[in-house]
């Protein structure tokens, strides 16, 4: 037992170290934090609890609610199990950098104070998604990189495709995950062989999951999409250019093009001008459901998209592509009741938030460089399995919706990071060679 402990020093010192720091935290906070997406949550466990849907808008996917509803809706034992699931995340950064040859000591060092950022622990105090999403991007990660592409192995391909139906039922803006996977495994020495390939077993789960749950929206409220967002999604993309779109669409654009010159005269997010022309009922009384409406935002927004490409390339770069290389702030969202400890926080969380800010700026930077890399060797490394990711996600996002972008970001900031330090390690030899596996 006690040679165990030895040999995995770093592993439990992991464990307790994140152990202390979070129950700090909570006991410092001491109580849960709700965000205007919260509401939605909250409802889809009220309606999981009764097992009546009959008033499901569309708003949510079950995969984060099923959670709670699981929890007993107890938000304080959500915000428990929330900074369980951290530790739990940060094993799985600690693993995947002794998996890419870092020594135990680096892997504790970088998971330990990766593990710190405020942000952390911040949204598990919320109920959001975010924690939940974390964890299995980090667990997806893992298994990505540890010689994925070289294996074939049944057992880890129904694994990941577990995974990722998970993270498609919490949130389905991952269904590319698969694709981009497959891709990957094909680019990597080609052949035709390689198109019917065990890893096509990635795809089972994840199409399942995302199709089934399409039906039973559309029996719920007669779309066949995951959610009813997506019109309203993409009606943001159109706010600096609305006034372009097509005359049979006034009854739309008059009053989103007015509350986005009040919003902007008044210093607010006018990405959330869109949801004022559904709060206060535009489209009645033609279109009073939620699902009707956002339909009606969708036809909108495809239109005027169609008909001003240039505009939504450029607006699409300038803002939403733009914005998830920020740091989403969740600090003003919480309330501390300890006037010292919410300083203490608000402090060190501005320095680490500047940090992460110069954390993206860098991985940007690197990004052409590996670029110029990828043409010259062809090689498809774990660096560029992260870069696939991580600009695949700030693309993808920045095309479906503008408006808190930053927090798309969350799930690849460590990613970010390990793509930095692989850089140092490989070539400036900054770090000593992994010595022990546990």
């Amino acid at each position: 037992m006690k040679q165990h402990l030895l040999n995995n020093k770093y592993l439990y010192g992991l464990i307790l170290g994140l152990f202390i720091a979070k129950l700090t935290f909570f006991l410092g906070y001491n109580n849960f934090s709700e965000a205007p997406d919260s509401w939605a949550f909250n409802q889809f466990v009220d309606q999981l609890t009764a097992h009546n849907f009959d008033s499901y808008v569309g708003e949510r996917t079950p995969g984060y609610p099923y959670i709670i509803y699981l929890l007993h809706h107890d938000k304080i034992l959500v915000v428990l199990v929330q900074m369980l699931m951290g530790i739990v995340t940060a094993v799985f950064w600690f693993k995947t950098l002794l998996k890419l040859h870092f020594s135990e000591k680096m892997a504790f060092y970088v998971s330990l104070f990766s593990s710190l950022y405020l942000q952390n622990f911040f949204y598990e105090t919320f109920i959001l998604a975010e924690t939940f999403m974390l964890l299995l991007n980090s667990m997806v990660f893992y298994f990505l990189l540890n010689n994925y592409f070289e294996k074939k192995q049944i057992l880890i391909e129904i694994i990941l495709s577990i995974l990722i139906a998970i993270l498609i039922l919490v949130k389905p803006f991952f269904i590319f995950y698969p694709f981009l996977i497959f891709a990957l495994y094909l680019i990597k020495n080609f052949s035709f062989k390689k198109l019917l390939s065990v890893k096509l077993i990635l795809f089972v789960l994840p199409m399942y999951a995302y199709f089934s749950w399409c039906s039973f929206v559309e029996e719920k409220i007669g779309y066949f999409q995951p959610t009813a967002y997506f019109g309203l999604n993409l009606a943001q993309n159109c706010l600096f250019f609305a006034e372009k779109g097509p005359k049979e669409f006034d009854y739309i654009i008059q009053p989103y093009v007015k509350y986005r010159e009040e919003m902007l005269q008044n210093g607010e997010d006018a990405s959330m001008a869109i949801w004022k022309v559904w709060g206060n009922q535009h489209l009645a009384p033609q279109y009073t459901r939620f699902s009707d409406v956002t339909n009606q935002f969708g036809k909108f927004a495809k239109a005027t998209i169609s008909s001003n490409v240039s505009d939504y390339c450029y607006f699409t770069l300038t803002n939403s592509w733009f914005d998830f290389w920020k740091v989403y702030d969740m600090k003003p969202l919480m309330k501390f009741q300890d006037t010292f400890f919410d300083r203490l926080v608000s402090g060190v969380n501005t320095i680490q938030m500047l940090l992460v800010l110069l954390l993206k700026f860098s991985f940007l930077l690197l990004s052409f460089y590996y670029l110029y890399d990828l043409f010259k060797s062809r090689k498809i490394n774990s660096v560029m399995v992260l870069l696939a990711f991580i600009h695949a996600a700030a693309i993808l996002q920045a095309a479906v919706t503008y408006g808190t972008n930053a927090k798309y970001a969350y799930p690849y900031e460590f990613f970010m990071l390990v793509v930095i330090l692989l850089f140092l390690k490989e070539k400036f030899n900054w770090f000593p060679k992994q010595q022990h596996i546990s």
